[in-house]
């Protein structure tokens, strides 16, 4: 058993537990899980260089704090300083702070993985920005099912972080990616 620290819960996770009912369980924290290392620091570098206003703002004052600095003075820090504290903070972030960086890795890193399974789906975006109106009905689920299962055959790893991303994001309006979900095993981390 492994226990994962999630904005200061413990988790446990098991080495039986699908990655549907560990997204159920911790959300955003079992996708963080999911990725390599490598992937956590794309994730950090494209929060720190890419955020809106408001979200960069809400970033440096968290960083500020941990390191006892001024926000101003972030800016001069070496990058690879603030992505390492980044990795170190991100687990205990609240969920909608954490989320950003899956977020911008998504934005910065993987867009094109996004027009793509967009595009399969049928749905209107905008360089894999979603464009639907509030009423919007849900897509097709077989059709949601399909192009996610797809989309893993071509990518893999980086597929499987996004359509957990997007199921975290929005359950109602991928539910059809349930059924790739509860196929994965979660990785058991020592």
């Amino acid at each position: 058993m492994v226990a994962v620290e999630a904005a200061g819960k413990e988790l446990d996770m098991t080495d039986n537990m699908s990655l549907l009912e560990s997204l159920k369980t911790s959300g955003p924290y079992a996708i963080w899980e999911l990725m390599e290392e490598d992937e956590k620091k794309l994730a950090a570098e494209a929060l720190w260089n890419d955020a809106d206003r408001d979200v960069r703002t809400a970033l440096e004052m968290t960083l500020a704090k941990e390191l006892k600095f001024r926000p101003h003075s972030l800016r001069k820090l070496p990058i690879g300083k603030l992505i390492g504290r980044l990795l170190l903070m991100a687990p205990k972030m609240p969920e909608s702070m954490f989320f950003q960086f899956l977020f911008y890795l998504h934005m910065s890193e993987r867009r094109a993985l996004m027009i793509e399974f967009l595009d399969a789906v049928g749905l209107p975006h905008e360089e894999g920005v979603l464009d639907l109106p509030d009423d919007a009905e849900p897509p097709d689920q077989e059709k949601v099912e399909s192009a996610g299962r797809d989309l893993l055959k071509a990518h893999n790893h980086e597929a499987l972080v996004y359509l957990s991303t997007l199921w975290v994001a929005d359950q109602l309006l991928w539910k059809g990616l349930e059924p790739i979900l509860e196929e994965q095993k979660m990785p058991v981390s020592e």
